[in-house]
């Protein structure tokens, strides 16, 4: 085997489908709940109000008719969007793409994979497709299977995307609503549908472009109880007594995710500078997505006193593009070039926490 090849970021985008949706019309646009339990309707403007305040988010985005009800996007449609994006930015053409790896939570279907029908959107004959199925981390798993199949000369060019569209899941259609739950509610307040790519492409020795240093991702939580969930899948695969039960509901423990979180985080980002060779003074601009106020502002002070982290190099969009899991921090990665933010010898790191079973990942740039 040759010397490892390095991987460089070519071009990045982010998709949004439909209009931004302000906060206080999020409810309307998924419908609201109006056949709930009595305590969970009285509830809501409650809760309403509080989040109003904790929540970052000024702003989502849906791929879904607020009139017809029907979705005008799927995860397939958006990954396809962000990619060609992408690639008009690098001013390379769909058959160039030897390899797309997708990082979804929730896929278009079981069966196909989402991937084969992003390949057939952008009309590409022949190539190979992963799917990774995972909230934030998908974006950062997907990476370390791009780059490490780069680095190994297995591909020259590779599309990484993250894609997901919870108003599928979030829209009142979906509910039965009589067995909702408080831990049912907040997640349709602060998620947004959307997607984001990154293209790599690999080189011998580079001296000017975005190198990808290296990739990091984690799973501690074997001892911790899921953080948030959807009970759907094969191992739970009867529909009628799903639906019935609201077992299909997206749930997610607010009280620990706040409590361990930023805990978690900064065990992982400890893990992404010792695989990425860095040390906090050498980073740039950080960008995490945190779609609470509260949350981002404990995560800063926790990052800051156990790592040394400077708030002031955080960086993040979700109060304006939403927040998009994975894809929100993929989605900073592209607003901070496409603003000249990143200065030659700059480093920008990415990073996430996924609190569905407790995992890290991330990744580390530099501008030669």
């Amino acid at each position: 085997m040759g010397a490892l090849k390095e991987v460089e970021l070519v071009s990045t985008s982010m998709f949004l489908p439909g209009e931004p949706i302000p906060f206080e019309n999020v409810e309307k646009t998924l419908g609201v709940f109006n056949s709930a339990p009595p305590k969970i309707q009285k509830m809501i403007p409650k809760l309403l109000g509080v989040m109003r305040k904790i929540i970052k988010t000024e702003y989502s985005y849906f791929a879904l008719d607020p009139e017809t009800r029907k979705p005008t996007d799927n995860n397939a449609s958006m990954g396809a969007k962000a990619i060609s994006i992408a690639l008009k930015k690098a001013s390379m053409k769909p058959e160039e793409i030897e390899c797309i790896v997708l990082g979804a939570p929730v896929p278009d279907y079981l069966i196909p994979t989402t991937t084969t029908f992003i390949q057939e959107k952008l009309k590409i004959k022949k190539c190979v497709e992963i799917e990774v199925h995972s909230n934030c981390t998908g974006m950062s798993k997907a990476l370390a299977i791009a780059y490490d199949a780069i680095r190994v000369g297995r591909y020259k060019n590779v599309a990484v995307v993250y894609s997901q569209n919870p108003s599928a899941y979030l829209n009142v259609e979906h509910y039965k609503q009589d067995k909702i739950k408080p831990e049912n509610l907040l997640l349709r307040w602060f998620l947004s549908d959307g997607a984001s790519a990154f293209i790599l492409r690999g080189q011998d020795n580079m001296t000017s472009g975005i190198k990808l240093l290296g990739v990091y991702n984690d799973s501690i939580g074997s001892t911790h109880a899921p953080g948030m969930w959807l009970y759907l899948g094969a191992g739970n695969l009867n529909l009628p007594k799903v639906f019935d039960q609201g077992e299909h509901h997206f749930g997610q423990d607010y009280g620990t995710v706040n409590e361990l979180a930023p805990l978690i985080g900064v065990e992982g980002f400890a893990g992404l500078l010792k695989e990425c060779g860095l040390t906090v003074d050498m980073i740039d601009h950080l960008a995490i997505t945190l779609p609470s106020t509260k949350l981002e502002a404990e995560a800063k002070a926790l990052f800051k006193k156990e790592l040394g982290m400077p708030p002031e190099k955080w960086f993040s969009n979700v109060d304006k593009k939403g927040y998009v899991g994975g894809g929100s921090v993929m989605g900073c990665i592209d607003e901070i070039i496409e603003k000249g933010l990143i200065n030659k010898g700059d480093v920008v790191v990415g990073f996430a926490v996924e609190s569905s079973k407790w995992m890290n990942g991330g990744f580390a740039l530099k501008k030669l």
